[in-house]
């Protein structure tokens, strides 16, 4: 009766028959049979010890289910669906002295297994971003890479390594010379975590690529990179980007790069730079002959910093790629700068975006690079700046003619000007994956969005009810974009979204998420899949939208609290609809709801006054009440003659009979004194 009452999961009288049919007095278990051991967990791929197997076993005995019941080997010799201990052998994963060093290190420091990280120590890169390490886990990561020959490419972005991290990083960095490429941005490693990474690079020279941008750095930690960048020969890329080296750190870093002949690549924007800083920096640069990519964006260089880069361009012949976006540069300190421009035949690249250029100083660089022959330029980038259509028209002349791109903004007075390389790359896009991530990042799913525009149940959209629902949902395309988007979705070319094509698109974009995230676990970055690329795109394409256009940003932000909120079908409905008489009416029923909790009030407060009243005179109050009862019920009739017509005129009323159901058609008895502000509401 015990066993009876014990058992936890065999439920089938057929068992329940054999066991005791048997005079089986226990559960027993035997490990023979693969699906078994696969019950136990000793097929999990890593060796176990003997005291973990033997309490594992005694836990499982505690639980009774249909292999226990019997001896599979012996009772059924010709279980089909059972495979043989002679005929099945799992494969043990063999796994590499780097894993082993890792899984070892992470039980000592109890720190939970990576297993990503585990798996890329095989690997030639390790890419490892925002994983929230922290310095333990670091350590780890260190202690597993110390005698790893087989990675060169680490990132460990955003780990919150720390300063503790980072020291880890560096004693790494001591004994394996096989990395070449080494991410540590934005780890807060601060200079007492980054002084044995510098040691290491400083001592072995492996080192190819260097990021160390958002670690906080300060202007006194700006001397510990100046023998990196002057004394080493193998480092090419440096990028020590958001940090605050501000001017004496420029000034300590332009002196290093006089001497620089290996680094090819300079990253030092976000630094607050500013005048000195931009000169120190500029003097270095007219000394260099290595560096052919330079950012200085976000510096504040102004004045001083385009007098004296100007000076760095007419004598500097290896500088291709020149960043000074964002850097205080009106039309006096373009003019400056342009002076150095014409005269060098090596820049080719010049970016002088988010600068107060006005539409003069755009006039002038156009000038100046149509009417030089000596200067190299072939893409100047001017993106934020509005231009005239005139201005549009000359540098798509020049571009036709000489090839040199002028990337302006806006043509002033042109609707949907400019290039909104993003808007129309969507419309390249599928176009269910497109609505698909648009519905996932506005927050509702497109087959809702579907349905609410189907007033008429027939489970198909026209083309103009499907933009309507678009456009309330606020996507971030042109009508010219969006119309192409739709007519791609319209596979038969009938005119018509059907509800089957909408959810055959659901399965497809379900399908490509599952290759997104079976990729990303690959070590393979988000832009390279298909969906991947398609969220980003959609994402600066709303970012652009919301910060260019304020009545853009309020209708997102509208239309997120609306969803918040739960609107019912008949509201989804009638708002989606976009028709602004609809809306009214919708407003005018949500009035008169927030109106129906408030008529039982003011019936006891008339009653209750009614009786105050008739107290003090009957005769007076007899009279009155009679005109108040006429006259109420004058307002009564008008209210309910003026309900009926506005019923009637809204389209599809009979189909949704609950859209004004809230609505209380009883007298009600009003005081006089509020008549004139009850009826103006209402009607």
């Amino acid at each position: 009766m015990s066993n009876f009452v014990t058992r936890c999961k065999s439920a089938d009288p057929y068992s329940i028959m054999t066991k005791y049919r048997m005079n089986r007095p226990g559960a027993t278990r035997r490990a023979k049979s693969a699906h078994i051991r696969r019950l136990r967990g000793d097929l999990c791929g890593s060796e176990r010890s003997d005291e973990h197997t033997r309490a594992e076993s005694a836990d499982m005995h505690s639980v009774t289910t249909a292999a226990d019941l019997y001896d599979f080997d012996k009772d059924f010799p010709e279980d089909l669906d059972q495979d043989d201990e002679e005929d099945f052998e799992h494969p043990k994963v063999q796994l590499s002295p780097s894993q082993e060093v890792y899984r070892k290190a992470c039980r000592q420091l109890n720190v939970i297994i990576s297993q990503f990280f585990s798996r890329k120590l095989v690997t030639e890169s390790v890419i490892m971003r925002h994983h929230e390490l922290g310095p333990k886990g670091g350590k780890a990561c260190a202690l597993a890479l110390m005698n790893n020959s087989s990675v060169t490419t680490l990132d460990l972005t955003d780990n919150d390594l720390g300063s503790a991290g980072g020291s880890y990083i560096g004693a790494m960095l001591q004994d394996n010379h096989f990395i070449i490429d080494l991410t540590l941005a934005d780890n807060k490693l601060k200079i007492d975590g980054t002084r044995d990474v510098l040691k290491a690079i400083l001592d072995y020279d492996c080192i190819t690529s260097l990021n160390l941008s958002g670690n906080g750095y300060r202007e006194c930690d700006a001397e510990a990179f100046q023998p990196i960048i002057e004394d080493t020969t193998k480092l090419t890329r440096l990028n020590l980007s958001h940090n605050e080296f501000r001017e004496e750190g420029g000034e300590v870093l332009g002196q290093a790069i006089e001497f620089s002949e290996t680094l090819v690549d300079l990253d030092l924007s976000w630094n607050h730079l500013r005048l000195s800083g931009g000169v120190a920096l500029a003097i270095g640069l007219e000394l260099n002959r290595s560096i052919k990519k330079l950012n200085l964006a976000w510096n504040g260089l102004y004045m001083d910093g385009c007098k004296a880069m100007a000076s760095a361009l007419e004598v500097n012949k290896t500088l291709e790629d020149l960043d000074l976006s964002s850097n205080r540069i009106n039309k006096e300190c373009l003019e400056k700068l342009l002076n150095g421009v014409k005269k060098n035949k090596t820049l080719k690249v010049l970016k002088l975006a988010l600068n107060p250029l006005t539409t003069a100083g755009a006039a002038l660089l156009l000038s100046t690079v149509k009417n030089s022959t000596d200067h190299g330029l072939q893409l100047v980038d001017i993106h934020t700046q509005v231009v005239e259509q005139a201005y549009a028209t000359q540098a798509a002349l020049l571009k036709e003619e000489r090839g040199v791109e002028i990337k302006h903004g806006i043509v002033r007075g042109q609707e949907n000007s400019g290039e909104d390389t993003d808007g129309m790359e969507l419309v390249d896009e599928n176009p269910v994956l497109v609505l698909m991530e648009f519905g996932k990042l506005m927050g509702f799913r497109l087959m809702d969005l579907f349905a609410a525009l189907d007033k008429d149940g027939s489970k198909s959209l026209d083309k103009v009810e499907i933009m309507t629902g678009l456009k309330f949902a606020n996507i971030p395309l042109t009508d010219k974009a969006l119309d192409k988007l739709i007519e791609k979705l319209d596979e038969d070319g009938s005119g018509e979204i059907e509800f089957s094509e909408m959810m055959a698109g659901q399965q497809e974009h379900r399908a490509k998420m599952n290759k997104m995230y079976k990729a990303t676990q690959q070590s393979v970055d988000v832009e390279d899949t298909e969906i991947g690329r398609v969220r980003l795109k959609l994402q600066r394409l709303m970012a652009k939208q919301m910060a260019n256009n304020p009545a853009f940003k309020s209708r997102v932000e509208r239309f997120q609290q609306s969803l918040s909120k739960g609107f019912n079908n008949a509201e989804i409905a009638v708002r989606m609809t976009g028709n602004r008489r609809d809306v009214n009416r919708e407003k005018v029923r949500q009035r008169r709801e927030s109106m129906a909790s408030r008529k039982s009030s003011a019936l006891l407060d008339l009653s209750g006054l009614n009786k105050e009243n008739k107290s003090k005179s009957n005769d007076k109050h007899s009279v009155e009440s009679k005109v108040d009862k006429n006259t109420v019920s004058e307002v009564i009739s008008e209210q309910s003659e003026q309900t009926d017509n506005i019923s009637n005129d809204i389209p599809g009323v009979e189909d949704s009979p609950d859209i004004f159901s809230s609505l209380s058609r009883k007298p009600i008895e009003k005081d006089l004194g509020r008549k004139k502000g009850w009826m103006d509401m209402h009607v």
